[in-house]
């Protein structure tokens, strides 16, 4: 009998009706995903011009979906990784690839896998290109040709290009680029480099007709570009002239994802040198989400929704879940030459991310035995390139084809390593027995676990160094405080009036920062509450933009709005971040037995400082203002100094005690950025951590506390999170002070929206009020 019961349950559970019921809970689930994605992604009906379109058939990616009625991938059976994936694991098997014919197999994965969630399918190569010179002529000794290739389907498809062939003996290296960067061919040719100019640019584009020619494959305008760069080396290589082993396809911006794109999947591409091209080049997807400051998902497919396939927009919020990411892209070229160059202070990408992409894809070079073949030039300026940077990236290639020896460094801010770190300073692991907060039945308890907590918390802070007081803070008569913030710009409220403290007479230790004021005088015997606003994970720009879903610069935006309300804004950048980029660089060669987040801290605490002393700003409300990174900034403060009398935070953190794969929090804090390297101690127990942050928010009441946790942020466990603030409830409780605590768990991602504005405003003035 038990037997058959048994045999029933297998039949059940495998059988057409099983199989029904997971369909349909599946389908369900994926339903309820796109219902997310159509609510989180703005511009969602932003309509094309035709050499914009989505797709062939559709101008928007609405008009895509409701044709083909894709829906989002189950996200549950996709695992999360929170981080870069390791382009030496297997996809496949899961297993690190230990030998070349392992490493062929990945890559073919890791194209397949890249055509159908980013780029598209590309057409095989056509059997035959056919040349038409249309003008042949000399300007002095260089040779000037304008070709026609012809190709593809009853001959139709076109590629147009221009060929500079300066004069030399033997074959020559080509330097290859669209037509919008002749100018960077032109310097390429007085350096004996062939310039080859081609027709894949917004300027002239002869790959948009590819769409109709080859209607069974979905290529994407970027890959159509890329496709249509394969066919010039099809004629290139039939060249006398040319030096097939050398020829290097470069790009900026746009032009720098096809040009990767293109040596990705073309291996006679020699080298490439892509510069400034952001989220979908250099930049990964899981480091393009709102807090990272750069260009996100849904922005990028909603005003260049023509670059990537429409499938890419589902991964908005959930980039953790993505198969792929550019750091694999990169590894695809690999170990041919490849410089990545951008400037660390655009607004539209992130340095540390770009770092990080860098350093994942160069594993792969030197697990290839080619580790000089990957180069970074990071560089400060504008978004376009100036001569020097060109002339520079001639140099890299100059080396890389041995043709001559120019000095060259990689260039890293963002270099962090837990292990040299680990092995400086020698730190040891304290042991320390549990808080227990929930035993606390009165006040009395709970100020000596605070005063444990607060202990606890410095040693992770790490040994700051002694110091001394600065002079009165001061105006300066400048309209900025450091040259970037020509470039990163700095939110300017209409009614605002803004003042710039330093760089003569600043804050703390040479703290420069903008005091943002509402307009008017003061009412007489009235002073202004203030708010520290502390930003994202902005390694570009610092305070300079933030995001804001209906466009524009968020911070402009909450800034004014927090004005309006009669409350003054102190902003900073961070330590490691914005204009203070170079500062974090060298930071555990100076400090070594202090922390990034140490000094964060204690950077808010010389705010403080300076907004006692300023006129007409009541240093009796003072409060902070965070989201992500400066969120834990703010709550860490908040528990040292009793002087801030409230703290409003959003999407700031997930509890180190409950790290996993999943929701590592603790190595993100202690290895990845390198904000708390003590912590990384405790990596391998988590639950081991000597505070956690429910300790932490204990150790600010029952002064105003709100915590704004969006349950879609990938970054946070919400379990967790609920669980954490449910404890600090109970501490507020002790002090009969819980209308102090709110906490608010919006069905939203990492970034702060119109309606939290609203909150966040609204709580700062009932603080004010209390």
């Amino acid at each position: 009998m038990r037997y058959l019961l048994r045999l029933i349950l297998i039949l059940l559970l495998t059988g057409p009706l099983a199989t029904s019921l997971w369909a349909q809970a599946d389908l369900a689930r994926r339903k309820q995903y796109l219902e997310e994605s159509l609510r989180l992604n703005v511009q969602q009906d932003h309509r094309h011009p035709i050499s914009r379109r989505v797709t062939f058939q559709d101008s928007t990616w609405l008009d895509w979906q409701r044709r083909t009625g894709e829906l989002p991938p189950d996200f549950s059976t996709l695992p999360s990784v929170p981080f870069l994936p390791d382009p030496l694991i297997s996809g496949t098997t899961g297993k690190r690839i230990q030998t070349a014919a392992d490493w062929s197999q990945e890559r073919n994965r890791i194209r397949r896998e890249f055509q159908h969630w980013i780029s598209g399918t590309v057409p095989p190569a056509p059997a035959s290109v056919n040349p038409r010179i249309l003008s042949d002529r000399y300007e002095g000794a260089v040779r000037i040709q304008w070709i026609e290739l012809s190709f593809g389907p009853e001959n139709r498809a076109r590629m147009t290009l221009e060929l500079m062939i300066p004069p030399g003996k033997g074959s020559l290296p080509v330097y290859m680029t669209p037509v919008t960067h002749r100018g960077w061919a032109q310097l390429a040719v007085k350096r004996g480099y062939i310039g080859c100019v081609y027709a894949g640019a917004d300027t002239q584009d002869d790959t948009q007709a590819y769409q109709a020619l080859y209607p069974d494959y979905d290529f994407t305008g970027l890959m159509r570009r890329a496709w249509g760069a394969s066919r010039v080396v099809d004629y290139l290589v039939t060249r006398d002239e040319v030096n097939p082993a050398q020829i290097a396809i470069t790009g900026h911006s746009r032009n720098g994802k096809q040009a990767l794109w293109a040596a990705a999947f073309d291996e006679r591409f020699a080298a490439v040198i892509s510069s400034s091209c952001g989220t979908g080049g250099i930049t990964p997807w899981r480091f393009s989400d709102p807090q990272y400051g750069n260009q996100t998902i849904d922005d990028i497919c909603a005003n260049a929704a023509h670059w990537f396939h429409p499938r890419l927009r589902f991964f908005f919020g959930r980039e953790d879940r993505l198969p792929i990411d550019q750091n694999q892209l990169l590894a695809l070229i690999a170990p041919r030459s490849l410089l990545l160059t951008y400037s660390t202070v655009e607004r539209q990408l992130n340095p540390w991310a770009n770092e990080q992409c860098y350093q994942s894809a160069k594993t792969v070079y030197d697990f290839l035995g080619s580790p000089a073949k990957i180069g970074l030039l990071p560089r400060m300026g504008e978004h376009a390139v100036t001569t020097r940077d060109v002339e520079r990236c001639l140099d890299f290639l100059d080396n890389q084809f041995k043709r001559k020896t120019a000095r060259w460094e990689n260039v890293r801010y963002c270099d962090f390593s837990y292990v040299n770190w680990l092995r400086t300073t020698k730190t040891v692991r304290p042991s320390w027995p549990a808080i227990r907060l929930n035993e606390a039945k009165d006040t009395l308890a709970l100020g000596r676990r605070k005063q444990a907590i607060r202990a606890r918390l410095n040693w992770l802070l790490g040994d700051e160094p002694a110091g001394v007081k600065p002079n009165p803070v001061a105006p300066t008569t400048i309209d900025r405080v450091d040259w970037i913030d020509g470039i990163t710009g700095r939110p300017k409220p209409k009614r605002a009036t803004i003042t710039y403290l330093g760089p003569y007479t600043a804050m703390g230790d040479h703290l420069s920062g903008t005091l943002y004021q509402p307009d008017g005088p003061l009412n007489p015997g009235k002073k202004r509450p203030v708010v520290i606003y502390l930003h994202s994970y902005n390694y570009n720009t610092g305070y300079a933009v933030g995001y804001k879903p209906e466009g524009g610069r968020g911070n402009e935006v909450l800034f004014q709005e927090i004005l309006d309300q009669g409350f003054a804004v102190l902003a900073i950048d961070l330590l490691g971040f914005g204009n203070r980029l170079e500062e974090g660089t060298y930071f555990y060669e100076r400090f070594p037995g202090w922390s990034k987040m140490g000094k964060m801290v204690s950077d808010v605490r010389a705010c403080v400082d300076a907004l006692e002393q300023y006129e007409g700003l009541d240093n009796q409300q003072i409060y902070v203002l965070g989201e992500t990174i400066g969120g834990r900034v703010a709550l860490m403060a908040a528990a040292l100094d009793q002087r801030i009398a409230g703290v409003a935070v959003v999407a700031a953190f997930s509890p180190w005690r409950t790290s996993t794969k999943q929701y590592e929090s603790l190595k993100n804090d202690a290895y990845q950025h390198g904000f708390l390297p003590r912590l990384g101690l405790f990596a391998e127990n988590p639950q081991q951590a000597p505070v956690d942050y429910d300790e932490i928010m204990a150790c600010i009441a029952p002064r105003p506390l709100l915590v704004i946790a969006p349950s879609l942020n990938r970054h946070a466990d919400p379990s967790a999170v609920q669980s954490a603030m449910d404890r600090v409830k109970t501490v507020y409780g002790i002090y009969q002070k819980t209308s102090a605590l709110q906490f608010q768990a919006p069905p939203e991602i990492n970034r702060i929206t119109a309606p939290m504005r609203a909150d966040l405003t609204r709580f700062l003035i009932q603080s004010d009020k209390q």
